[in-house]
């Protein structure tokens, strides 16, 4: 998956229609949704673990997914996306539950199994 996809995923998630409603709930602007999605700009590592949090995944796979789009060379985007396959495996028993109130979100509690 790529950063839009995963954006994509979050609005799915948490049933919102609106870039406003998604650039909220990641704690940004609407307009850095709005670049985002343009590719004027990309998620940095801190809107990343958000964005995984929402969905539940493992962080590493979004933030690999992030700078591989970032890389300015095509050896930094290999090595990044080989750390993104390497990561893109859910743990879903070991992440924190996002609460949707914090836009960094802070572990209130973990899903156990």
């Amino acid at each position: 998956m790529n950063t839009l996809d995963y954006l994509a995923e979050c609005k799915r998630r948490l049933g919102i229609e609106s870039d406003y409603a998604l650039a909220k709930a990641l704690g940004v602007t609407q307009q850095a949704v709005s670049s985002y999605r343009a590719g004027r700009s990309r998620i940095d590592d801190d809107v990343a673990l958000t964005v995984a949090e929402i969905l539940q995944i493992e962080p590493l796979a979004v933030i690999a997914a992030a700078n591989a789009e970032r890389a300015k060379t095509p050896e930094q985007k290999a090595r990044w996306t080989g750390i993104m396959e390497k990561f893109s495996v859910s743990f879903r028993n070991l992440l924190p539950v996002w609460d949707g109130k914090e836009r960094r979100a802070t572990p209130r509690h973990f899903v156990l199994g």
